[in-house]
């Protein structure tokens, strides 16, 4: 069923949050502290999202259709070991940032992440295009809905949040009715709120609003 886009929102979430790390590293004053410490932690959020995928990727996506169509997978998972290796390369020399690097070395910095990001755009295209076909030709509409059920059961409440975070700001009006709709219906109402609070400190504050006056149950 090509209306199940299995890669859509974590990638879009993933596009977003990394475009931002990106231009945020290129306006960095190395001699301000506590922009360091913004990098810093803006970049271990967003490797931690990166790992989160790769593994939810390889553990639950990619290993179904390996079942399907054996080979399949092998392609994204070797990226993904290439990915890995750079990305911890990259989150080293995050670590290792401070006041005393000079200029071309905060360049430099920002030259190996523009590039990470390159290669990681070109991964993602791909999967969104030729491993979503081969799921959609492979794959029933229980078995990608499956898919959906297990990847949120794999996460926990925390690691659950921190994608939401990222996620509603980059998706369209559309998307996050059906999808925080869905929330609605399935998670507590004391988690649900908690979300929401999250939301209203991520996303534009007329988007958010709208958002939250379309929702089937209203809340306060």
């Amino acid at each position: 069923m090509e209306t199940i886009k299995t890669f859509s929102a974590p990638h879009k979430a993933l596009r977003k949050t990394m475009s931002g790390f990106l231009i945020l590293a290129g306006q960095i004053d190395f001699g301000n502290t506590k922009a360091i410490e913004k990098l810093k932690k803006e970049g271990s959020e967003m490797f931690f999202l990166l790992t989160s995928h790769a593994e939810t990727e390889d553990k639950i996506i990619l290993s179904l259709l390996e079942s399907k169509i054996p080979g399949a997978s092998e392609h994204d998972k070797l990226d993904h070991l290439k990915i890995e290796k750079l990305q911890h390369e990259l989150e080293i020399h995050l670590n290792l940032l401070s006041t005393s690097v000079t200029d071309i070395e905060a360049h430099e910095f920002y030259l190996r992440f523009a590039s990470f990001f390159s290669l990681y755009l070109e991964h993602i295209n791909e999967e969104e295009t030729v491993t979503q076909k081969l799921i959609w030709e492979h794959l029933s509409v229980e078995e990608q809905l499956e898919i959906r059920a297990a990847i949120i059961a794999k996460m926990d409440p925390e690691t659950y949040l921190i994608w939401m975070k990222h996620m509603f700001p980059a998706q369209n009006e559309k998307e996050n009715l059906k999808m925080l709709g869905a929330i609605q219906n399935n998670m507590p109402a004391e988690r649900f709120a908690k979300l929401l609070e999250i939301l209203k400190l991520e996303m534009d504050r007329t988007d958010f609003t709208s958002l939250k006056f379309q929702l089937p149950t209203p809340v306060n």
